[in-house]
């Protein structure tokens, strides 16, 4: 698959995942030519995650958001709603999908859901930290420990819902 030169999907079962700062909005209709299946947005409302939603949509790339603030521990509340697209986004990449996961700056928000993800679709932590700095070395060197370890909490969660161990 060829995307722009600063997205490097990289593969995971059947699918792909690739990581970003916040796509263009322009650049969503080449993503879906270049095979890219879903946008992972990791906005919140206040960053424009519905005009995403609207571009998404319009570019005809499913689309699923996860509302995140910030680069900090999700709250309790929002546990729920992360294992739930985790468990929804893990059996497609490994069925064949391809997802884009962006928040603004494609660090920590997209480094922690996306290594959550990783761990989801059964790669185990040495393989999800490599193939996370392959997708874009700034996100896994600007991630943090403390952001891989809630992650992992995340990734462990939805692993149980899915029946895997």
């Amino acid at each position: 698959m060829t995307l722009e030169p600063h997205i490097s999907p990289v593969r995971v079962g059947a699918g792909a995942v690739a990581v970003v700062h916040r796509p263009k909005v322009k650049l969503l209709p080449a993503l879906k030519t270049a095979g890219v299946t879903h946008l992972v947005t990791l906005l919140s409302k206040r960053e424009g995650a519905l005009t995403m939603r609207s571009a998404a949509r319009a570019a005809g790339l499913e689309w699923i958001w996860v509302q995140l603030a910030n680069g900090q521990r999700p709250p309790p509340r929002q546990h729920h709603e992360i294992v739930t697209a985790l468990t929804t986004l893990a059996p497609l990449v490994r069925d064949g999908a391809t997802a884009v996961v962006h928040c603004s700056a494609g660090i920590h928000r997209t480094g922690m859901f996306t290594y959550a993800l990783l761990r989801a679709c059964d790669l185990d932590a040495p393989e999800a930290l490599s193939a996370l700095t392959r997708m874009r070395a700034a996100t896994a060197e600007g991630v943090g420990g403390q952001r891989l370890a809630w992650a992992e909490e995340l990734a462990a969660a939805a692993r149980h819902r899915l029946g895997r161990p």
